[in-house]
């Protein structure tokens, strides 16, 4: 899928988010993911932020590629397609690291944030990078 400048970054945060949080609601894998999900992590404690609602669409029309979040990696590269089903990235990423797999909540925040983050730097048009820019009462 060709991206437009400026928008392959923040397709990937969001897509990144959006399919975690399909898959978290559904329990299964997808190969359709729905227009908008909530993505939530089960913390326990007073520390748990609101979920965030997560547009596959709005990163669709920046023509974001699949694989800048799904993966499925195979040594150093990422083999998983579009079209493949979508396992829950907690299948991976538990709610603590392991081995060299981020936790849930940091494998989230480095791919949305960042990409927001590099997009910014490029002076493009990039979602939020603030707490509550993404976790806000649904």
């Amino acid at each position: 899928m060709a991206l437009t400048r400026g928008c392959r970054l923040a397709y990937v945060a969001g897509l990144f988010l959006g399919v975690m949080g399909i898959l978290g609601a559904h329990g299964g894998s997808l190969t359709e993911p729905p227009a908008v999900s909530l993505l939530k992590i089960p913390v326990p404690g007073s520390r748990q932020k609101p979920p965030v609602k997560f547009s596959h669409r709005v990163h669709e029309a920046r023509r974001v590629a699949c694989t800048q979040c799904h993966h499925e990696y195979q040594g150093k590269r990422n083999v998983w397609r579009e079209g493949q089903p979508v396992d829950k990235c907690q299948a991976c990423h538990g709610l603590k690291p392991e081995a060299r797999r981020l936790d849930v909540k940091n494998a989230y925040h480095r791919q949305c944030k960042g990409c927001h983050r590099r997009l910014r730097q490029q002076g493009r048009q990039a979602g939020p990078i603030e707490c509550q820019g993404c976790h806000r009462p649904t």
